[in-house]
């Protein structure tokens, strides 16, 4: 399945006209985009959820972000993002800090990201008490870890080292220094990233490449629900 067609032209001439006034004059544009890209978006958690159960009860109108931005405490007052983007995640409809599946395309590079296109999987700014439940899950269960990214599949996507806003210089508190695998235990973010080609944002076969992506994302997804069983 294919994306609206307009998705990328509208995106990158809102980002040169990023007004209300604007907005309006070609509102029509954006829910033909918008109802395109929620077909998308169903059309993707149809599927993953045979491989993620907890996705099961998923709605694409719970995984789709709305176009208008929060300003009330960022200095940047435009009032439109100048991406699109879903997280399909059953702890919530559109939760920071859970585990999911993410997808954006657009012409700002939200949360850090660069690209016209990104997508992946895992957690993203857990809160202190998830993320120090998925370091002792890694701990405790390392094989289990390392066969996942070790996996050929996902090294294919998602390289050598998680997408994080920070990782720390020393081993957390707690853990021993000299543990040969102290490194994972360093990340604030468990994700995997995808920069997705361009050239495949208009091509049939997108929804087939986002699913080949995520796919390969969903044994850390499992492991790190696993870790945070108990806090859900």
């Amino acid at each position: 399945m294919r994306l609206h067609e307009d998705t990328l032209p509208f995106l990158r001439e809102l980002a040169r006209n990023n007004n209300r006034p604007w907005f309006n004059d070609h509102k029509e544009r954006w829910i033909a985009i918008k109802e395109q890209f929620e077909a998308f978006t169903q059309t993707l958690v149809d599927e993953m959820v045979k491989l993620d159960p907890s996705l099961e009860g998923l709605t694409a109108k719970q995984c789709v972000y709305r176009i208008y931005r929060d300003t009330r405490f960022s200095p940047d007052k435009t009032p439109y993002k100048t991406h699109i983007a879903c997280f399909l995640s059953s702890w919530g409809p559109k939760n920071s800090g859970v585990p999911g599946y993410y997808f954006q395309m657009g012409c700002d590079e939200a949360y850090g990201l660069k690209g016209t296109c990104n997508l992946g999987g895992g957690i993203f700014m857990p809160r202190p008490e998830a993320l120090n439940a998925i370091r002792q899950e890694i701990f405790y269960c390392t094989n289990d870890f390392l066969a996942i990214i070790n996996e050929p599949n996902y090294k294919k996507y998602f390289g050598s080292e998680f997408f994080t806003v920070k990782k720390l210089q020393r081993v957390p508190k707690g853990y021993p220094a000299d543990w040969e695998h102290a490194d994972l235990l360093k990340y604030k973010d468990y994700c995997t990233a995808h920069t997705m080609p361009e050239r495949l944002l208009t091509s049939d076969r997108l929804s087939d490449e986002v699913l080949k992506v995520w796919k390969a994302s969903v044994p850390l997804n499992l492991f790190v629900q696993r870790a945070m069983e108990d806090l859900k």
